[in-house]
């Protein structure tokens, strides 16, 4: 306790002495994680803050999201344009997930606003990393891309005449089509490149990662997925020069464990064993509301979720059985605020010697590894539906 009260930050305050936490080396970083709990308001809230503060001293250019490839499709028009209709669709097609709700709306429209003031080399562009969740959707997107080119050429190509011909719309079965797909277009990789041109980086990613989302279906302990999504990273930034233009990431809690446990692998894991140098804020919750897709809960209770399709609970909160954290009483009693931040890595830091607050992970290594800094968000509403649909 006297550790915490000498390395924290009240995030409510007007102007934030952030140098309390995050000092010069935290600044050196070449990518920035966020870990949060989906669906909390307070959540996005010190998101703009956390977002905001790392951009001015670091200036990085790159947003990774949590994501199939149509939220960066769709994000990276809305700031090229500032047409708020290319805003609305990915939420709007999100529609009964986690992502759908008004308070990330608005994070987007005020990161519009500021990406704008800002000198056009210097501007956030989007990437997204995760697996193809919503892969109907993404079906629709290769067809029209692939509509859009047999109208122009003769149609010569054994994959496209392949890609029509299994139409997995009409067998209901798109895992054993992808799974042909990706054999085809592994074969055919040398002519599709000469034939597709621009379109083929795009068509061959969506391919991949459809039959990513299978994979990682597939798997009952739920981290091959993260292993694809650090494929994705080194596909998607492969061009990109992280290590200078540096990126920041916005996802689920799990994701951003930057060390291993004996049953756990997550993407922030990977990163360092690349010789990225990467931070990780993890968000923990006190007395909080959370907003639930009802497909979370078992058949026979979804009603709950009402014509809407969402619930409303506290049973995430760390101080609830469910997601309890061992020492999350310590956290509350020296927390100021609604939103406070702590170094868990300053002098004498017992976080850098004991596995504390990731009790879930079942390991003897110390916090630090896995995380540097904790946001205690308390007493939050859920986040609120979207209002413009």
């Amino acid at each position: 306790m006297p550790y915490l009260q000498a390395n924290k930050l009240d995030l409510t305050t007007p102007d934030p002495d952030w140098t309390t936490v995050w000092d010069q080396e935290f600044y050196q970083n070449q990518i920035f994680l966020v870990g949060e709990r989906h669906g909390v308001a307070y959540s996005y809230e010190a998101l703009w803050l956390m977002f905001k503060q790392i951009k001015a001293r670091t200036n990085f250019t790159y947003y990774l999201l949590e994501t199939p490839l149509y939220w960066e499709t769709y994000l990276n028009q809305y700031l090229d344009t500032g047409n708020e209709t290319f805003l609305k669709k990915p939420f709007l097609i999100a529609e009964g997930t986690f992502y759908a709700n008004q308070n990330f709306y608005n994070f987007y429209k005020k990161l519009y606003t500021y990406n704008q003031a800002l000198p056009a080399q210097h501007r956030i562009r989007f990437i997204s990393l995760d697996v193809e969740h919503q892969f109907r959707y993404s079906h629709a997107q290769l067809l029209r891309l692939f509509d859009q080119h047999v109208k122009t050429h003769q149609d010569t190509c054994r994959f496209i005449r392949l890609f029509y011909d299994l139409d997995p719309e009409k067998t209901g079965n798109y895992q054993l089509a992808y799974r042909q797909y990706q054999q085809a277009f592994e074969q055919d990789s040398l002519q599709l490149h000469n034939e597709l041109g621009p379109a083929y980086e795009t068509i061959h990613y969506l391919v991949r990662n459809i039959n990513y989302k299978f994979i990682a279906t597939a798997d009952e302990h739920d981290l091959v997925r993260d292993s694809l999504m650090y494929e994705n990273f080194k596909t998607r930034t492969r061009s990109l020069a992280i290590q200078t233009h540096r990126a920041f990431g916005f996802m689920g809690i799990d994701h951003c464990y930057l060390d291993e446990a004996k049953k756990a692998k997550y993407f922030g894991a990977y990163l360092p064993k690349q010789r990225y140098k990467v931070a990780s804020t993890i968000m923990l919750y006190s007395n909080c509301s959370t907003r639930i897709p009802s497909f979370y809960l078992p058949k026979p209770l979804r009603f709950l979720g009402g014509q809407k399709g969402y619930f409303l609970t506290k049973l995430r909160s760390n101080d609830r059985w469910i997601e309890h954290q061992k020492y999350i009483d310590v956290l509350k009693e020296v927390s100021p605020s609604s939103m406070t931040l702590f170094r868990l890595t300053g002098s004498r830091s017992p976080f850098q010697e004991r596995h504390l607050l990731v009790d879930e992970l079942k390991s003897a290594t110390p916090t630090t590894a896995y995380m540097q800094y904790v946001l205690l968000i308390k007493n939050s509403p859920a986040a609120t539906g979207l209002e413009f649909n």
